[in-house]
């Protein structure tokens, strides 16, 4: 007899092997930038217009139309922690406008940039009078209990808390700036530490109240912060392990306080000598497994981690899935979940789809799943 849905994720959470392998697609993980996904709604001749989408501050697509997670049988729906109740997006003439933490964006090309950093010329005694986010505002908790009750029993979905910011280390980085943030990690260090607890204590009290109201429902709660880039990590490993390690330990242990579910963590980037540290300190999911060759190969992958993770990713955003062919996609995808193991493994975009994306590729990718049966 067929899995459910949620029955099918469960399996390969367990490290189980489903009756079908499991793909994802949407939310702030794995999903699509506003016009590859117009692209993609327009392919499938549900028309190149937005209809009940929710769009993240960096222009991708969070929620997608159902008739578009149904022709690619995703099993996985999101919900995500809300604004407060007093925080209004308001935009600029110049399409500039601010997030809850008054990062300034700005519309550049496909995507809205992080420009402004309000800390940039902070001192320890300005980290008092900021305005920061209030975790506690009841705001961001309205309805949510009911959202996910009745997903959870009105449907046969597997469910995910969406990530709830960029990071502890990155949204220090975008309140400060990166180079600064960075400097001050090495000379600054009272201020470094100072910064990272007051963003991990608002983490911590927002992931409570998000808890509080969906924790029984969610199968998956989902964290973030890009620690690696292309070729590298942004830090060293000393670094990491001196003053994000622990902060992202405590956010960790506060999450485990509220719910069994496996917790996913997101870094873009050639994460592999960190990987042990987030297996140390909790990690279950590992996103989004970057295809960066000889440095995240999905073959070291499963010989260094494959009985200790769930791999989530994979898919070639960079290269393969703008200017390779329909074939070459198929043969990528058939390979990771070959590696793999459809028991370990979900597969789901690197990284957000490019715009300039052909979408008979991404049909290619969701379609090798079924050629696979």
């Amino acid at each position: 007899m067929a899995l459910t849905y949620r029955e099918r994720v469960h399996s390969v959470l367990c490290g189980e092997r489903p009756d079908h392998p499991v793909a994802d697609l949407g939310g702030r993980v794995a999903s699509l930038n506003t016009t590859a996904y117009l692209n993609l709604k327009d392919c499938l001749g549900y028309g190149k217009e937005l209809s009940g989408e929710t769009i993240t501050f960096l222009n991708t697509i969070g929620d997608l139309d159902e008739r578009v997670y149904h022709r690619f049988d995703i099993p996985l729906r999101r919900i995500y922690l809300k604004q407060a109740s007093n925080f209004r997006k308001t935009v600029a003439s110049d399409g500039t406008f601010e997030d809850e933490w008054h990062v300034i964006y700005k519309p550049m090309g496909e995507y809205n940039h992080r420009v402004g950093h309000p800390l940039a010329n902070a001192s320890l005694e300005d980290l008092e009078s900021f305005p920061w986010p209030d975790p506690d505002d009841p705001g961001r908790v309205a309805g949510l209990a009911k959202q996910a009750r009745e997903l959870y029993y009105e449907t046969d979905y597997a469910l995910a808390a969406g990530h709830i910011s960029a990071g502890i280390f990155q949204d220090c980085w975008n309140l400060r700036g990166m180079m600064n943030f960075i400097i001050d990690m090495k000379r600054n260090r009272d201020f470094a530490e100072a910064l990272l607890d007051k963003v991990t204590q608002i983490h911590i009290g927002m992931w409570n109240n998000f808890l509080d109201a969906v924790s029984e429902y969610v199968d998956i709660v989902e964290t973030a912060d890009d620690l690696a880039g292309q070729t590298n990590l942004l830090i060293s490993p000393q670094m990491y392990r001196e003053l994000i390690k622990p902060r992202h330990a405590a956010l960790n242990e506060a999450i485990r306080k509220k719910t069994n579910a496996k917790l996913l963590y997101h870094s873009c980037g050639a994460l592999m000598p960190l990987i042990d540290d987030l297996i140390e300190i909790g990690v279950d999911i590992l996103n989004p497994i970057q295809p960066l060759p000889g440095l995240m190969n999905p073959e070291q992958l499963k010989t260094r981690y494959g009985g200790k993770l769930i791999f989530h990713g994979g898919l070639d955003v960079q290269i393969l899935l703008p200017t390779g062919s329909p074939q070459q996609v198929r043969e990528h995808v058939q390979h990771y979940f070959d590696v793999l193991g459809t028991d370990r493994y979900i597969m789901a975009p690197a990284n957000s789809v490019q715009p300039d994306t052909p979408p008979l590729n991404i049909l290619a990718a969701y379609d090798a799943i079924q050629d696979s049966l």
